[in-house]
């Protein structure tokens, strides 16, 4: 048996994790606000506070032992810092969730690296600023992991995860196929949105979190994890479109077209870019045994589960579902007439 402590962990693949880790008779404790209160609350320990108050979190940490710390809400290098500086020498493992954001387009190359590998980050180029234009989430979390590099005196393993899909999905990239996938109507991608992609399941990212601690290996390393198979956005559709019962069609229009629409300046497909991108996952393949979940029976629990038991609003853009449907219309007769006349 297992100590664990969690840091977040009420929502999402935290709420697997503790799920998981109870069921095989692990001890689990929370730091959370408490404002989020799942199934399991009754078994697991809560200490209650605010990660962004760096003196509340080392005065209820400090010097507390645990086998293993799973930290989910780390999001800068003060983050880390604070918890190795309350955690040395009283844990075992640090593992902390990082992201394929660390890869800033314009950071990587990625027609030259697919699949890239973990060490493609040029770590001494890093500083601790956060570079105008650039995403302040994926700057924040090269912090983290060049901090730990560099510093930590607590044996951690790094993970890095895609866009993390499953049913219950707090961004609500999933939930923005699924919804229009159940309509059974048309769907509208960038004509230059059509790189190859893995997401990852979220059952399956929980899984990782907790099988990094089994293996001692793991220990001061980075991962790359996202689900097995590669997509095209076309496989990605048709999965989808299948689980809700519906043949899937897909509109290519120009995005300089898309962009011209009223209520469409924004419209932006979650998954889909213009480059493909491709973690290569040889390394957590080989050193813990990682494997995923097909692709085909998870999209069908997912769809499922938003079918059968989502009561949330509708998805980003859902109101403007009948512009796209008008523009696809559109595109498709006007592109079919250009075609009998060219």
């Amino acid at each position: 048996m297992m100590d664990v402590l969690i840091i977040g962990g009420t929502r999402y693949m935290g709420r697997i994790v503790v799920q998981r880790l109870l069921e095989r008779g692990d001890k689990v404790t929370i730091f959370s606000r408490g404002t989020t209160r799942p199934e399991w609350w009754e078994q697991i320990e809560h200490i209650q506070g605010d990660r962004e108050d760096q003196a509340d979190f080392a005065a209820k940490l400090n010097g507390k032992s645990f086998d293993a710390v799973i930290d989910t809400q780390a999001y800068g290098k003060e983050d880390v810092e604070s918890a190795i500086g309350a955690f040395n020498g009283n844990v075992d493992r640090y593992v902390i969730v990082s992201t394929g954001s660390v890869y800033l387009e314009g950071a990587v190359d990625f027609s030259k690296h697919c699949t890239f590998q973990e060490s493609v980050v040029d770590w001494s180029s890093i500083d601790y600023t956060y570079p105008v234009g650039e995403d302040p989430y994926g700057v924040g979390k090269r912090h983290c992991e060049k901090w730990l590099q560099e510093n930590s005196k607590v044996p951690y393993t790094i993970v890095r995860i895609p866009a993390v899909m499953g049913w219950d999905d707090p961004t609500g990239r999933m939930w923005w196929w699924v919804q229009r996938a159940l309509d059974g109507r048309s769907v509208v991608i960038p004509s230059e949105n059509r790189g190859l992609f893995r997401t990852l399941y979220s059952a399956d990212a929980a899984k990782v979190f907790i099988r990094v601690l089994d293996v001692p290996e793991t220990a001061n390393q980075t991962y790359h994890i996202a689900m097995q198979e590669i997509m095209t956005i076309e496989r990605w559709a048709e999965l989808i479109w299948k689980a809700a019962g519906h043949e899937h069609q897909i509109t290519y229009v120009p995005n300089e077209i898309i962009q011209k629409q009223p209520h469409l300046n924004d419209y932006a497909p979650p998954m889909s870019r213009s480059v493909s991108y491709l973690y290569n996952l040889s390394k957590a393949e080989g050193d813990f045994g990682f494997n995923t979940t097909p692709v085909e029976e998870w999209i069908q629990t997912t769809v499922d589960w938003y079918r059968e038991q989502y009561t949330g609003e509708n998805s980003e853009g859902y109101e403007y579902r009948q512009d796209e449907l008008r523009l696809a219309a559109r595109w498709t007769e006007q592109f079919g007439q250009f075609i009998s006349g060219f």
